[in-house]
């Protein structure tokens, strides 16, 4: 069942609609297949809700995973480069969320990025899971192991996950985009929904 949690969340100074989509890479690997497929998705579903798409908002894990592991014993540029990550995610409405599936789950990488989020980080987000995997198999993997930990979060995950197999980078356009014909406007809605509400003037 999607998990979507609709909490109006109001702030002084609420952002403006559209915004950019951002994306999360948790492969260990620089350069995956994963970070491809992940900005595809991200590309495609900016188009269709209209928002801007900015290749800077794709957050890759591994280029500063000695942040993530080791805490205030990574270098200051590893530091820097998570805090920011955590910002750009926590202040997000849309999050492309990719990972590959290994041992029959998501990555460590991926979880301990997630374990170091504050409570309730993702609160008013839609996160759009993106799995990467050999088999068939796997393509419940968000719904059983992530779907729980982005709820623990406050994300919203109104729709099924983009679950992409081997066969699927011949053309890697193709099953992305039947993806988003099915479930774009879900994906708009419920941003749209989530979108913070101004503080209201008080009174004179």
């Amino acid at each position: 069942m999607p998990s979507t949690v609709f909490e109006p969340r109001i702030v002084p100074d609420p952002p403006v609609w559209p915004q950019s989509v951002v994306t999360v890479v948790g492969n260990p690997k620089a350069g995956s297949r994963t970070a491809a497929a992940a900005a595809s998705v991200a590309e495609l579903l900016a188009s269709e809700l209209g928002t801007p798409y900015r290749i800077d908002e794709l957050i890759d894990l591994v280029t500063f995973a000695p942040a993530i592991f080791q805490g205030e014993g990574a270098a200051e540029a590893d530091r820097e480069a998570l805090d920011s990550a955590i910002e750009l995610v926590s202040s997000a409405s849309v999050i492309v969320l990719a990972t590959p599936v290994y041992k029959g789950s998501y990555t460590g990488l991926l979880k301990s990025f997630l374990d170091v989020l504050p409570h309730l980080a993702l609160a008013g987000s839609v996160v759009v899971p993106v799995t990467v995997s050999a088999a068939p198999s796997h393509k419940l993997l968000a719904d059983l192991h992530l779907r729980p930990v982005l709820a623990e979060l406050g994300a919203s995950v109104p729709t099924p996950p983009v679950a992409l197999e081997e066969k699927d980078f011949e053309d890697l356009q193709l099953p992305v985009s039947a993806w988003l014909r099915r479930h774009a406007g879900l994906v708009q809605a419920t941003t749209i929904a989530l979108q913070p509400v101004a503080e209201p003037t008080p009174a004179k």
